[in-house]
C-alpha cells in the first residue's frame, strides 16, 4: 500500500473535521464566552512521553464549553500505530474550581485510535484528577493522576502520575518541566519527563519548544528522546 498517497487525504479529512468544529463554534454567537478551542500543528504528536505519530508531524485541534465550573471538550490530532490508526480523538466532561491558591480538576476521558485493524481494543476510559497550586506570583505546581481499569491494546489496569512546575519568565514567555510514571498491568512500564518554553506570540497564537524523553529506549523509537515544535491559535 502507498502510504504517501494517503496522507494527502487524511491531512484533508483532518482539516475538515477542525474546520467544522470551529465553523459550529463561530456561528452560535450566544455560546461565544463558554466556548474556546483551539487549532494547530506540532513537529510530532505525543502521548504520556511517547511519540504517536511515527515521528511526522500532526495537525490538532480541541473545542471546549464551560459552565459554572463544569466543561466537556473534544480533542482530535493525526497520529500513528502500528494497526493502521491515522488518527487520535479524546472526549471528556469535568469539573474544575479553584480555592484560594489551589486549583482542582476531575474528569472522565474517552480516548481512541481511530481507523486501526485487527479488532485492536483501541478505545477506552480513563480518570483523571490534577492538583495544582500557585507557589509565588512566577512559579506554580500541579500534579496529576490518570486511571484505566483496561486501557489500549492488551494492556489492563494502567496508571500515570506526572509532576509538573512553570515558571513566568517574561510577560510572553513560560519555563515548564515535568516528571511522570506509568505504570500499567500486561505492558510496558516507564517513566518520562519534558522541559520547554512556551512562547506567547499574540494574544492568539503561541509556540513551544519542548524536549521529552524516558528511561526506556530499549523498548523502541516511541521511547526515545525528541524535540517537539509546536504552533497553534486559540479562539
Amino acid at each position: 500500500m502507498n502510504t504517501n498517497s494517503k496522507q494527502p487525504r487524511q491531512n484533508l479529512r483532518f482539516l475538515v473535521l477542525v474546520a467544522a468544529a470551529a465553523g459550529v463554534t463561530s456561528a452560535v454567537p450566544a455560546l461565544a464566552d463558554p466556548v474556546s478551542g483551539q487549532i494547530g500543528i506540532a513537529s510530532q504528536y505525543l502521548g504520556k512521553g511517547l511519540g504517536k505519530s511515527d515521528e511526522d508531524p500532526a495537525l490538532f485541534g480541541s473545542v471546549r464549553w464551560d459552565s459554572n465550573g463544569f466543561y466537556a471538550n473534544g480533542f482530535a490530532s493525526q497520529a500513528a500505530s502500528s494497526r493502521g490508526a491515522d488518527a487520535e480523538v479524546i472526549v471528556a466532561a469535568g469539573y474544575a474550581r479553584e480555592i484560594g491558591d489551589w486549583g482542582f480538576d476531575g474528569q472522565v476521558m474517552y480516548r481512541e485510535m481511530l481507523n486501526e485493524t485487527n479488532g485492536v481494543d483501541s478505545g477506552f476510559v480513563e480518570w483523571q484528577g490534577d492538583i495544582s497550586r500557585k507557589l509565588t506570583d512566577r512559579l506554580s505546581a500541579r500534579m496529576r493522576f490518570n486511571y484505566a481499569s483496561d486501557t489500549y491494546g492488551a494492556g489492563e489496569e494502567a496508571w500515570w502520575t506526572e509532576a509538573q512546575a512553570t515558571i513566568t519568565l517574561t510577560s510572553k514567555d513560560k519555563l515548564s518541566v515535568a516528571y511522570g510514571m506509568r505504570r500499567i498491568d500486561n505492558g510496558t512500564d516507564y517513566d518520562a519527563w519534558n522541559i520547554g518554553v512556551k512562547h506567547k506570540i499574540s494574544p492568539a497564537v503561541s509556540a513551544d519548544l519542548r524536549w521529552y524523553d524516558t528511561d526506556g529506549h530499549e523498548f523502541g523509537s516511541r521511547y526515545e528522546g525528541r524535540l517537539v515544535a509546536s504552533i497553534a491559535y486559540s479562539f
